[in-house]
């Protein structure tokens, strides 16, 4: 084993002292080939140092070489305009409860109700000024509000605890009004550790460090999966064996009645559980597929049949049910949903198939069961927070809809002689919308996670966009596809700006599932109508080669665009407005939304 791989288990171990930790890190960091390198800013108003160590910990566990800017001693605000100005990644903002005055918890039964209404009233424009001063930044991440001493039952309502209430509601009303902050709850990190782990009395009372180390670490690890492994992954399906995965039990050979699945008896209600959360999974815009080694009638007998099954066939997008080997049924399903390997996260209880996916498929994410069964709901929680932790837009929720309107598609599709044909079958209209700040978060987010069609890669806060949104020198154009199946949601984005005679596409991209309908030559027109309107005589655009967007390398050609230089891989084009005619999607209404 490599001093790298064996450096990174030391890191994982659940055991690791600080000591051995901070040594891992600090050898790692030197020698890990990273997949990114980022930096990361720290404020608040209690010692925080050691939270650098953990956050470079786990950006080292996803691959990642992290830089961390530690701010002044409860100056938030000077620490959010400095993180700004130096164009830090993200930025961490933990405020600790007790010392938001000296010894708040216990002066609070003996200050007026108007002080502490005053404390609530600075610590509100406190957080607003925080927030408004990294507003450009991508992320912002702030852990909630937690009580320092313990309750003592007296019978009657604590006092501490309200206040702690009314502050942390504070804290997530003024969050809201900012797309790119993100609330951390602490209390279910000090639940999951204990109290007793998570504070330092001798530190707080000595260096006003009151946090110790393994609530730091579970902190970190909260923040890592909440940035999804620091912006290295985007998981869209689930990927599930069926036996001793779904049940218990072989069903080819226990058949239906002998396979445990009852929420009533043990082992039976584990495997209830697991569907149970793969069910909510799918509710939330996960696309649950079924890949397995058995007789499909078997499988099929299952969902329809067994009265605990909670998924049913109306839960999966794909399923591939036969006798071909995994690695094989897994390419196949990220081709049909038309998305990446690395989109994947792949669950088997098999050894065997487990380590046969990795090898093969390192891309995908493999999650292997434990041969105790009572460790199976610590292995969902993991699987949860592999989707969740990074939050879920309303868009996401709908996308198993839009995933099996796509299979409808293309089963109709097979009906009709010519592409063409079928395309005007569809009743495609395009509704798009110029500078829609009801739909920056989801514009965003789709700047950060599209690579496929995507001619620049430009990613884009949500702070950069409003940005944009509220310039007078460009626009930003969202597209939403509808056909005769429904609405693919919002699929597109272009991103213009206007510079005297010339308008300078700085972005143009569009989800995979409505590349190939025309959608992508339909707005065209529109956009050099609105440059031509501003005086534009000259549009101007450029293909940036990635490692997934080579299917649009020619794109710029093919709109009519004159290639004008390459230089390094990037190619640049430049068209005359009044000369410029893009290919015609005849079959394409479009509209425009307010």
């Amino acid at each position: 084993m490599s001093d790298t791989a064996t450096l990174l288990e030391q890191l994982a171990a659940p055991g690791a002292k600080l000591t051995q930790i901070i040594g891992a890190v600090e050898r790692l960091e030197p020698l890990v080939d990273a997949k990114r390198e980022l930096t990361i800013g720290v404020s608040s108003n209690v010692s925080v140092d050691l939270l650098s160590v953990f956050l470079r910990k786990h950006a080292l566990l996803a691959g990642v070489r992290l830089a961390v800017e530690m701010g002044s001693h409860d100056d938030p605000v000077t620490d959010a305009m400095r993180f700004a100005a130096s164009s830090v990644d993200a930025m961490v903002y933990l405020p600790f409860f007790d010392n938001l005055m000296p010894s708040f918890e216990d002066s609070l039964e003996l200050l007026p109700a108007a002080d502490v209404e005053a404390k609530e009233a600075d610590f509100r424009a406190r957080c607003t000024l925080v927030f408004r001063s990294a507003q450009a930044l991508p992320a912002i991440y702030v852990g909630t509000l937690h009580r320092y001493g313990r309750p003592v039952d007296t019978g009657r309502a604590d006092p501490v605890d309200a206040v702690l209430a009314r502050f942390n509601a504070t804290l997530r009303e003024v969050a809201r009004e900012f797309v790119n902050v993100r609330i951390l709850d602490t209390a279910p990190v000090v639940q999951s550790i204990g109290a007793g782990a998570a504070f330092d009395r001798r530190f707080y009372l000595r260096s006003t460090a009151p946090y110790a180390p393994p609530f730091l670490d579970e902190f970190a690890r909260q923040i890592a999966l909440a940035s999804r492994g620091f912006g290295t992954y985007f998981y869209k399906a689930l990927v599930l064996d069926c036996d001793n995965t779904l049940w218990g039990g072989i069903i080819g050979e226990d058949l239906l009645e002998g396979i445990r699945l009852d929420p009533h008896s043990y082992p039976g209600r584990v495997y209830w559980q697991a569907q149970q959360t793969f069910a909510a999974l799918e509710r939330n815009g996960v696309l649950i597929c079924l890949c397995s080694k058995n007789n499909p009638e078997d499988v099929d007998e299952v969902l329809e049949r067994h009265p605990h099954t909670v998924l049913k066939h109306d839960h999966l997008t794909l399923k591939k049910v036969n006798w071909t080997d995994k690695v094989t049924n897994l390419q196949e399903i990220a081709r049909e949903l038309n998305i990446g390997l690395d989109s994947l996260v792949f669950v088997d209880d098999s050894p065997f198939e487990a380590a046969a996916v990795r090898a093969a498929l390192p891309q995908v994410r493999v999650v292997e069961l434990p041969p105790a069964l009572t460790e199976y709901g610590r292995v969902l929680r993991e699987v949860r927070e592999l989707f969740l932790a990074g939050g879920v837009s309303d868009e996401s929720r709908s996308k198993t809809d839009q995933y099996r309107q796509l299979q409808k598609a293309a089963q109709e599709h097979a009906q009709f002689a010519t592409h063409e044909e079928y395309l005007a079958s569809l009743d495609l209209r395009v509704e798009l919308r110029r500078n829609s700040v009801a739909e920056l978060a989801r514009i965003s987010e789709l700047t950060q996670k599209s690579n496929q069609f995507n001619l620049t890669t430009l990613r884009q806060t949500p702070g950069e966009i409003r940005e944009r949104m509220e310039s007078d020198t460009g626009c930003v154009y969202s597209l939403t596809v509808f056909d005769k199946f429904g609405s693919a949601g919002l699929t597109g984005v272009a991103i213009v700006r206007w510079t005297g005679e010339t308008a300078v596409v700085d972005a143009f991209l569009m989800s995979c599932r409505v590349i190939g309908r025309g959608v992508e030559f339909a707005i065209w027109p529109v956009i050099t109508r609105d440059a031509a309107a501003r005086g534009c005589r000259v549009l101007e655009a450029e293909f940036r080669p990635t490692a997934k967007n080579a299917q649009v390398s020619q794109f710029y050609e093919q709109l009519g665009l004159t290639l004008i230089e390459t230089t390094d891989g990037v190619k640049r084009y430049r068209a005359e407005i009044a000369d410029f005619h893009p290919p015609r999607a005849e079959w394409i209404k479009v509209t425009h939304g307010e």
